[in-house]
């Protein structure tokens, strides 16, 4: 400070004092001292940036010139180093007060969609500049100030995409195993820590579905912009299926920073068991005309063999009788052919049916 500059900081006291000394004492007008100021400021601001619900950050302040004798010029300045990511600025940066008067003003603080997660300290102050208007008092003991110091933040957000390359349908037989793959996005602006559930577990169960892997994963710390390792359900189907079982899996990822989440789902179906009676049924007419045919055949052989049988017993048995009866002179009866066989046989003769054919079949 120069001589000057001294010396008008010297004349501006002076002539306060001469001007407070014509004004009537603080008690006897029930107020406070000429230049007393005070200010009250709301909650620490916060700012919200996840997209398409991005919100500045606020914070009102009220300044109120405590004095009950002179009006007092404000001016309103900040302190803040929260740049690039977060910018301020103040409704009002200067207003008059009278004696015992409030004035409100705000600070706003804003940053981009998806901007990463930071904390910054600021300070505003208010500060008396001069009397009535007419009185300089900035930077002299005449100049009152007020401050509020608090902390901006920029809120952290969950967005969450589960990403599984494969959501078609899976078909199962009975008893069989499948393995659902996966990994988890994490595009919100924070480390993120992802769950994820098969949320009708329940439902499948009941139909005879096992989740041999649990129904439950997590995936913990994935970084901002970042992907998960791979994860994966293992999912045995119903060991028996009557019919066709057909029901969906619904399985969803969700942030534990805020409700984020994303759902996919699909259809597991079991085809249904097959019969085996009813294949038994089945290749069982599809045998039937094979087996009368070999049935037949075999019962014709049988009937063959047993005719057969008799003949040769009866032509032996005639054969003995007629070398009984005959004289021996007579030549013996010579057969061309062995396999040409002329019988004759009588079955209507009593002799054959009482005697020989009960020959026969004690024979037998």
């Amino acid at each position: 400070m120069d001589m000057a500059d001294k010396e008008r900081t010297f004349a501006a006291v002076l002539v306060a004092l001469l001007f407070i000394g014509l004004l009537p004492s603080p008690t006897a007008a029930q107020g406070g001292f000429p230049g007393s100021i005070s200010m009250d400021c709301g909650d620490d601001p916060e700012i919200t940036v996840k997209p398409g619900d991005s919100s500045d950050g606020t914070v009102l302040c009220t300044v109120t010139n405590d004095g009950s004798i002179v009006a007092e010029s404000i001016e309103i300045t900040n302190e803040f180093s929260g740049g690039p990511i977060i910018s301020m600025t103040i409704s009002e940066d200067s207003f008059s007060l009278g004696a015992g008067e409030s004035q409100d003003f705000t600070a706003t603080f804003s940053a981009n969609d998806r901007a990463e997660v930071v904390q910054h300290e600021f300070t505003i102050t208010a500060t008396v500049t001069s009397w009535q208007d007419i009185l300089p008092v900035d930077g002299t003991p005449l100049s009152n100030t007020a401050n509020h110091t608090g902390d901006v933040a920029i809120v952290p957000y969950g967005m969450v995409t589960l990403d599984m390359p494969d959501t078609s349908s899976r078909n199962m037989e009975v008893s069989q195993e499948i393995t659902i793959t996966f990994q988890v996005e994490n595009y919100g602006n924070d480390v993120d820590t992802i769950d994820i559930r098969i949320t009708n577990s329940n439902a499948l169960e009941q139909l005879g579905f096992v989740i041999q892997s649990g129904d439950y994963l997590v995936a913990r710390d994935v970084q901002s912009e970042g992907i998960s390792d791979q994860l994966s359900f293992v999912i045995r189907a119903p060991s028996d299926a009557s019919t066709e079982i057909r029901n969906q899996i619904v399985i969803e990822a969700s942030s534990t920073i805020d409700d984020s989440k994303d759902v996919v789902d699909f259809d597991l179906i079991v085809a249904a068991e097959k019969d085996s009676a009813g294949l038994g049924a089945g290749l069982s007419e599809v045998s039937t005309d094979d087996l009368a045919v070999y049935g037949a055949i075999g019962g014709g052989l049988l009937l063959l063999i047993f005719l057969l049988v008799i003949i040769g017993r009866v032509s032996k048995r005639s054969s003995r009788s007629k070398v009984a009866t005959e004289p021996p002179t007579e030549a013996p009866i010579e057969i061309e052919d062995e396999d040409e066989l002329d019988f004759d046989l009588d079955f209507d003769d009593e002799d054959f049916l009482e005697d020989d054919l009960d020959t026969m079949l004690d024979d037998l």
